[in-house]
């Protein structure tokens, strides 16, 4: 996990407005700190924007699941690639399959197989949840919305 700070970004001509934004996917240009933990933003390209998570309510739920259950178990100071390619995936799915709890079930097994917890006697979540002890509280609820809805009852 990088902390930075996007100084001036709001300033015309700056580049950066618009483009570092809620599951976009940005390469970013950062000057390092001389001290401290604070990088500066220099620039930022827009790669994917994924612009149909916003248009559907569940689809944003769903990523933002996704996004905390990764956080919830990664090092900040992880640098695998397989880390960053989970969530790409699994955001680019999600921005334009049909909402489903399968989608996230799908995640789960593949973060507890990279975690090397996948294990044929226990759900991955049971897992995950054994192992970090502290995962995102919304699962239960995410997954009855998403039944309700994928049922059509909603």
């Amino acid at each position: 996990m990088l902390r930075t700070a996007a100084r001036n970004a709001f300033k015309p001509g700056a580049g950066i407005n618009g483009t570092v934004d809620l599951f976009h996917e940005c390469e970013l240009v950062y000057r390092t700190p001389s001290r401290g933990d604070l990088c500066s933003l220099v620039s930022a390209e827009l790669i994917t924007p994924r612009l149909p998570l916003r248009g559907n309510i569940m689809r944003l739920r769903m990523a933002a699941y996704m996004t905390r259950l990764l956080l919830h178990t990664v090092e900040p100071e992880e640098e695998d690639p397989r880390w960053h390619e989970l969530i790409s995936k699994a955001l680019d799915y999600t921005a334009t399959a049909e909402p489903a709890p399968r989608t996230i079930f799908h995640f789960e097994e593949r973060l507890a197989d990279l975690h090397g917890l996948l294990s044929p006697q226990l759900p991955a979540y049971r897992a995950l949840q054994q192992h970090f002890s502290r995962l995102p509280t919304d699962r239960a609820e995410l997954l009855s919305r998403l039944s309700d809805t994928h049922s059509g009852t909603d």
